[in-house]
């Protein structure tokens, strides 16, 4: 683990986004891996993916709307569409829905979805926080080195 991880677990769901590189071509393209494990009352769910894009704009949207209390939806969802964790905040409770579609590679795919429903007091949704915040966004430090510099 480092300190560019997202680490979040609750009583039902293990979710950690590693960084993994910064598109030297296009500075709001940020590569990560996946890992999701889902318990459920036999065992658990497992989801591994190495190769997952996150443009930038979107993961700071859905970073800085965790710390809000008004109502809304967030979403993190790669450029792929493969990957999407959506939360809906209510006045009373919030609801989250993970979402993995990958393809397989003979033919077909495969779909994984989880729907959590919490308390706004519960400490799920800080915890979950916490976790984005802790991660810093060194990407504006990075793209700022890497673009040229103005005539």
């Amino acid at each position: 683990m480092s300190m560019t991880d997202v680490i979040f677990e609750s009583e039902s769901l293990s979710l950690e986004l590693g960084f993994l590189e910064l598109d030297p071509n296009d500075h709001r393209s940020t590569r990560w891996s996946v890992r999701l494990s889902i318990k459920h009352s036999t065992g658990c769910f497992s989801y591994l993916a190495t190769d997952v894009w996150f443009d930038t704009d979107v993961w700071d949207e859905f970073t800085t709307g965790l710390s809000s209390q008004e109502p809304k939806i967030l979403r993190l969802v790669d450029m792929s569409e493969n990957f999407r964790f959506v939360i809906e905040r209510t006045a009373t409770c919030f609801e989250t829905t993970i979402q993995v579609h990958e393809p397989i590679i003979s033919q077909g795919a495969i779909r994984l979805e989880t729907h959590l429903r919490s308390d706004l007091d519960g400490p799920l949704l800080r915890s979950l926080g916490d976790a984005f915040a802790a991660c810093p966004k060194f990407w504006y430090v990075m793209s700022c080195h890497c673009e040229s510099p103005p005539e």
